[in-house]
């Protein structure tokens, strides 16, 4: 695919309408609560052949809730299985995005300590909360079955260690360690814990690689 030149218009809002496949569930109330606030700051996508949306559905709709005549949008040339593929890549690129909460919630405190505080951002002091929340989130490993089955006597002792990580953090961590399970055995070692040593290969492998 070669880089499409876009044609951006100022249009009569009821001259386009949303792709009729369009399978995303937006927050209208929160759109039209940045429209008013901010105005539209980015043109929706439209096919010019069928003047179907294909990136900015939801901000059309609420542009049109807010009982708006006018809206700025590209128009770009191409069939409709390539328009079908342009919604969904559009869709799922906003689904695997992801935010660094420790950095987010400093521009949110710092957003906060202005005369407009959080307004014209869609989030709330309670959300601040709850990304401050989320932070400090201790990662939830079962290590139940750590201790009382190991043998005694001269074989390895045992202990146990708490990480506090972000969630995203978290998650990889357990990827990583489902994923250790998977590939190594472990009925030699004199830990009974799976997740014990799970976290001991990733640990092993690493030093390994970096000499």
């Amino acid at each position: 695919m070669t880089e499409k030149e876009l044609d951006t218009q100022t249009i009569g809002i009821d001259s386009i309408t949303p792709h009729p496949k369009n399978v995303r569930q937006g927050d209208i109330g929160a759109i039209s609560e940045s429209l008013k606030a901010h105005g539209q700051y980015r043109a929706i996508v439209v096919q010019r052949s069928t003047g179907h949306i294909l990136a900015g559905n939801h901000t059309w709709k609420a542009a049109k809730a807010l009982g708006w005549k006018k809206i700025s949008a590209h128009f770009i040339d191409c069939d409709d299985e390539q328009a079908m593929r342009i919604l969904l890549a559009d869709n799922r690129a906003n689904d695997l995005a992801s935010y660094d909460d420790s950095s987010l919630l400093a521009v949110l405190q710092e957003l906060a300590t202005t005369a407009a505080s959080l307004e014209g951002t869609l989030y709330s002091t309670d959300d601040i909360d709850d990304i401050g929340k989320r932070i400090i989130t201790p990662l939830n490993i079962d290590l139940s079955d750590a201790f009382g089955s190991l043998p005694t006597g001269d074989r390895a002792d045992a202990t146990q260690m708490t990480f506090t990580l972000t969630l995203d953090q978290a998650e990889q961590v357990r990827e990583a360690i489902a994923a250790a399970k998977k590939k190594h055995d472990f009925t030699d070692s004199d830990n009974n814990n799976s997740n014990g040593n799970a976290l001991w290969a990733i640990c092993d492998e690493w030093q390994r690689s970096v000499g």
